[in-house]
This record gives C-alpha cells, structure tokens and sequence, in this order.
C-alpha cells in the first residue's frame, strides 16, 4: 500500500517540478470540456425555426386555377399564401420555375417546389370522372449536405399537407356554398325551407281566390243569362219607363235646387244657436256672482236671480241638442266627442247650481268654493262650444254644401243621360240575342277551368302537407343544421378534423440539453483516452521505491489517471451546467453521472493500456467508434442495424447516458441508480483486465516495443 502512495507522490513531484509537465496535464484536463461543449452548442437546436428558417427552399407556382360552382378556386395560390406565414423554412418565392431549379443546381437554395399551371384542374378532375393525381415537382440537392435534405425534407411535407389542407377545405367550403342554396336565408332573412313553405301557403291562397274567382264568374254568367232572357222580355217597355224617367229627374232636380237653400238656412240656425247658447252661458255666469254675493251676506236664503237661471240651463240643452241632432250623425269622430264635451258641461252646470241652491246654510268658506267651481265650468262649456263652432263652420258646413252640389250634379248629368237616350231597342234586342249564344258557348269552357283548378288546388295541398312532414322529420331537421354551418368554418374543420393534443412527458426544452449526455460521456471516454496516449502507464524503478509489486504499480499510477479524469469531470460538468446552460432538474446527480463514468471510462481504458500496450490504445479507440455508432446517443437503438442492437448492452455508454438522462428530463422511480449500478460493473471488468488478463501479455508486450523501437519511427 505504501508503494502505491510512493509511486503516486512520485509521480505529482516529476509533474510539478517540470512546467511542460504542469501545461501539458493543465491540457489534458481542459480538451474533453471543449469537445463537449463545442458539440453541444452546435447541436443546441438545429431542428427548430430559428436553425431550418435559414435553409433556404425556392417556392414558385405557376397554377392558373380554375372556376367551380362560380367559385374561383387556385390551390397553387392558397398553398404560397399559406407558406408565406410558415417560418419552419427559409422560403424563397420566386417569379419562374427555371429561376427556383437554377438556384438549386448552382448551391444557392437547398431545395425547390414548382407547382405547375394545371395543378388545380388535375386536383378536381373527379368531378369530371377523370380522376388525375397532380404532381409537385421537388428537387432537392443532395450534395451540398448530407444532413440538409433530412431537414428540408420537411418543407415537402408541409406543402403536402398545406395541399391536402386547402383541397379538402376550399372543396368543403364550395359544397357548403352550394349547399346554402337549401339552407340558407332568403332576403327576408327566414331559412329557404320556411319560404318555400310560405310560397307554397301564397299560391295555394292565390289558387283558391281564382278558383272563388271561377265561381263567381258562373254565378255572374248564369245571372247575365238571366237578365238577358228577362231583358228580352223587359225591352218593349223601356220606350215609355225612359220618358217616365225624364219626368222623375227632372222633378228631383227642383227639389234639390229647394234643398240646396233650406240647407243654408239650417247651417245659420245652428250657427246662431251655438251664439245664443253662449250668451245664455254669460248670463247665467253674472246671475251666480251676483247671487253668490247675497249669499254671503245672507246665509239663510238664496237669490230670485240663481232659482231663474236654474231652470234656464234645461231649456239652454234642449236647444243645443235640437241644433246638432241634423247633422250629428254624419259628423267624423272628433266633431262628435266635441258635441258630448259639451253636453256633458252643461249638464256638470246643472248639477252644481241646484247643489248652490240647496246649499243655503253653507259657510262663506264653502259659498267661494262653490263660485269658483260654478264659473270654471261656464268657461270650460264656453271654450268647448267655441270649438265646436269652428268645427262646424270649417268642417261639418262645409260637407253639407258639397253633399247637395254632389246630388245636384248628379241628377243634371242623369237628365243630359236620359234626354239622350234613343228610344229604339230594336237593335239592342238584336245584340242581346247574339250575347246570350256567346254566353252558352262559354259557360262549358268556365266550368272546364274550375275543374282543372280544383284538381290543381287539390295536388297543391298535398305538396304542401307532406312538405310539412318533412320539415318535422328529425333527420331532415339534422341534414338542416349540419347545412346551416358556416362554410368556411366547416371547410377548415373537414381539411383538419383531429386536432393533435401532445402531453409532454419528460420534457427538454431544446436539442442541445437532449445531446448533453452524449456528448458529455463521449468527452469524458476522449479525455480518458488522451490520458493513456500522453502519460505512460509503465511504472520505471526510481530511488526509495523498491520491491515494486505490478498491483502497486497499477494502482499506484491509476490514482494520476483518476485524478486527472475527475478534474476533466467536473470543468465539463459546471460548463454544461453553467456555461452552456442545458437543461439539467438535478445538477448533483448529473455530476455523480459524469464522476461515475469518468472513473469506469479511465479505468477501463488504462487497463487495456497495461494489458495490451499500444494495443489496448488501439482498442480503446475501436470501442468508442463503435460505441458512437452503436450506443443510442443519436438514433434510437431500434433504428440501428441488428448488430449494434445485439452489442449496445454490453458497452458502457449506454448505462452512462441514460443516467444523465434522467437528471435532464426527469427521474423516474430507480431508475438512475440501476444504471449507475450496471456501469460500476466495468469497475470490476477493468479491474480483471489490468490485474488478471494483462499477466500473460507482459512478455509480448514487452517483444512489440523492442519491435516498435528497431523501426526508429515509432513511439
């Protein structure tokens, strides 16, 4: 055990008493750090909008478009409006095709997309029967970069499904439109099937007037083959009945002459009784402020005066109602509600002045209460009457004069009439005769017609009854409401009808904190590696340390290999943490990760060294390709060849990552533990390969460096 701890301080004093030694290890411990964290700022998100908007992808569309059900659709345009909002690439839209390949051919752009002129004619060739399946033209250049046309093969995919996407919308959104035509609202703003229903109701009332129509034209036929027959009969006497006639009108117009005065007499008794009625009413209003005065003075007794004009109030309504009651009938609404206002003031007279005259004990409180009611009501039968005046004289006269004007032209123009009659039928029997075989010819077609409207009437509400059924059909009322949609809303909802809802699960926010176990790990086994190829593992004698046994010797150099790697370990794992700042849920963990892989990695590697020598070096080198490779930490394993899927469990990288891993995206149960635990197990491997296996190989290893020496070029 002392001779472990001699060869170590041994080996600390050589290192610091030389400063080549000091920078070199200085070297050693800085490299593994750069080679992690270079790998993974480069890979920090190179899938993301902000790397792939920077490939650029010529886009060009040459689609003409075409018209469908008076729509015009161009999926070409659609597909170019819709990419210029996507910033998953760098889209370059240019004006020709020839434009968007050159770039492609000459490095410019990674990739271009032509859609060609008949793009939306082949898309909805099935209408026509013919179903094409239209092309996009993509060319991508391979050789500018292996992993670019991965990427940019993502733009193919968006416009395929931008494509898809705007066909089954804008086609959804065309038969939505048409489907309108049934569903939709009519300019009065009730569905199409309600007005169908009303128009269907309109006609079948206009039928059922025409056929009422019908009906009263055979009545009216059958009548004027009556008259006819009876005017036949009546015609010899309407010589002397004419003459008669003019008699009578003439008569009649004499009297109207006569009534056209007795009316103007009649309009000015009514209008001087309306004066008298209003003097009256200015008498009575003097009598009772005058007798009200007596009153006051004597409460006991009333005056002759009031008592007088009590019993002139009757006789003042008599008079009112004689001067309206010719006319009253004929007046409009108003004029009458004004006669009433004013009987019924005259009657409210009434009515208080025999409550004064029965009031002879009242206090003089109340006697000048009862004044100012008795005269307020005069003015208001005053100002009612007055109205009523103005009403008659500028509405009621005047309808009267035009009423006998009216008859008095009337009874003129029926004389000039009758004076110029001629008093020979004959001829007029002679028409008569020949109307009534043209009313017998039309009456067999009138009837013919009622027929065929009955009928037709008959066929018209049977439509509409059982359109009525349908309407209350529950699927009919289901086809409606999925019609009444919005188009454009359903359209959108048919060309994406699932809406993917991802539920992260161990999260990581970007793809350089994903890649940070692999390419920690990977530094870690590089800077184990770079340890074996600068410091030997070969113990020489020295002074003060005898009897070296090759355990002490191999423990004893280990502990500068371990120290080193620990040192590579942690500058690696505060500059993931730190410096690039990966996503990382528990940093402790994540270091024990990095320590415990550290220690198998420059364990394992020093061990093939002082197994095999150059040899193990070499092997050390093969198992890190084939762990880089073969492990996982890029692709899945799934995805990978069989024979690495056969080999990943045996090789430590895998172990060490998916430790790290649960660090960054989240610990699941013991999981962590258990891998830390199958990767100490290559402890106990490199253990028997350094202390057991290397016993063999000492002698030939010793032969290829005496070999190595002999050639003069190799270390």
């Amino acid at each position: 055990m002392k001779n472990i701890f001699k060869i170590f301080i041994s080996d600390m004093k050589r290192i610091f008493q030389n400063v080549v030694a000091v920078v070199v290890i200085m070297g050693l411990c800085v490299i593994p750090c750069l080679y992690a964290w270079f790998n993974i700022l480069s890979n920090w998100d190179p899938y993301g909008p902000s790397a792939t908007s920077n490939l650029k992808v010529a886009v060009v569309s040459e689609d003409e478009g075409v018209s469908v059900a008076g729509i015009s659709v161009n999926i070409g345009s659609s597909v170019v409006e819709a990419l210029q909002e996507n910033k998953a690439m760098g889209w370059v839209f240019t004006d020709t095709s020839d434009e968007a390949v050159d770039g492609v051919y000459s490095g410019e752009y990674y990739a271009a997309l032509v859609i060609p002129d008949d793009f939306t004619e082949e898309m909805i060739s099935f209408l026509g029967g013919q179903i094409e399946h239209p092309d996009i033209i993509y060319y991508e250049n391979e050789k500018k970069n292996a992993i670019a046309p991965k990427i940019t093969s993502k733009a193919k995919t968006s416009v395929q499904e931008q494509v898809n996407s705007s066909f089954v919308s804008t086609l959804a959104e065309a038969m939505m439109q048409v489907g309108d035509a049934v569903a939709g609202t009519d300019v009065d703003g009730g569905s199409l099937a309600d007005t169908i229903t009303q128009r269907l109701n309109d006609v079948s009332g206009d039928l059922q007037s025409y056929i009422n129509i019908l009906n009263s034209f055979a009545s009216i036929l059958n009548s004027a083959q009556s008259i006819v027959a009876t005017s036949q009969v009546m015609l010899p006497g309407l010589d002397s009945m004419v003459s008669t006639g003019q008699d009578t009108v003439n008569s009649m117009e004499s009297l109207i002459l006569a009534g056209n005065a007795t009316t103007d007499t009649v309009t000015q008794m009514v209008t001087y009784s309306f004066d008298l009625v209003e003097n009256s009413l200015n008498n009575v209003s003097m009598v009772v402020l005058n007798d009200m005065e007596k009153l006051q003075k004597y409460e006991d007794a009333a005056g002759n005066g009031l008592n007088a004009t009590i019993s002139v109030v009757p006789y003042l309504e008599k008079m009112f109602n004689d001067s309206v009651s010719s006319w009253e009938g004929t007046a409009d609404d108003e004029t009458r509600m004004q006669i009433q206002n004013v009987r019924d003031r005259l009657k409210m007279i009434e009515l208080e002045l025999n409550g004064l005259a029965e009031n002879g004990t009242a206090t003089a409180e109340d006697i000048s209460t009862l004044k100012s009611q008795i005269t307020t009501e005069i003015e208001n039968c005053k100002t009612a009457l007055d109205a009523l005046k103005h009403a008659f004289e500028y509405s009621v006269k005047p309808q009267l004069d035009s009423t006998m004007n009216a008859m008095q032209n009337s009874m003129i123009a029926t004389t000039s009439i009758l004076n110029g009659i001629n008093a020979d039928f004959g001829d007029v029997e002679k028409v008569l005769s020949k109307y009534e075989d043209t009313l017998a010819n039309g009456s067999a077609d009138l009837y013919e017609s009622l027929e065929m409207a009955q009928e037709l009437f008959n066929k018209l509400t049977q439509i509409i009854t059982d359109f009525t059924t349908l309407r209350q059909d529950e699927q009919y009322k289901q086809f409606m409401e999925i019609l009444e949609t919005d188009p454009q809303q359903l359209g959108n909802f048919i060309s994406s009808p699932v809406n993917l809802d991802t539920v992260g699960i161990y999260e990581i926010e970007n793809y350089g904190s994903a890649m940070a176990p692999f390419y920690t790990i990977l530094a870690l086994w590089v800077g184990a590696l770079i340890l074996v190829a600068i410091i030997h593992v070969k113990v020489e004698p020295e002074e003060g340390i005898t009897d070296i046994k090759p355990y002490q010797a191999y423990f004893g150099r280990y502990i500068l290999f371990f120290l080193v790697g620990q040192v590579q370990t942690l500058i690696t794992v505060l500059g993931d943490l730190f410096y690039v700042r990966i996503q990382c849920h528990n940093p402790f963990l994540f270091w024990v990760a990095a320590a415990v892989s550290s220690f198998v990695f420059t364990l394992f590697i020093y061990s093939l060294t002082v197994a095999f020598g150059n040899v193990g070096e070499a092997l050390a080198i093969v198992v890190m390709v084939i762990q880089v490779a073969g492990a996982g930490g890029t692709f899945p394993i799934e995805t990978l060849p069989q024979v690495y899927q056969s080999l990943y469990k045996y090789l430590p990288f895998p172990y060490g990552m998916n430790a790290m891993r649960e660090t960054i995206g989240g610990i699941y149960q013991m999981n962590y533990w258990i891998y830390v635990g199958k990767l100490a197990i290559y402890l106990v491997i490199s253990l028997v390969i350094g202390l057991l296996v290397a016993i063999p190989f000492r002698k030939l290893n010793h032969i290829i460096e005496k070999s190595k020496e002999n050639t003069e070029i190799m270390i």
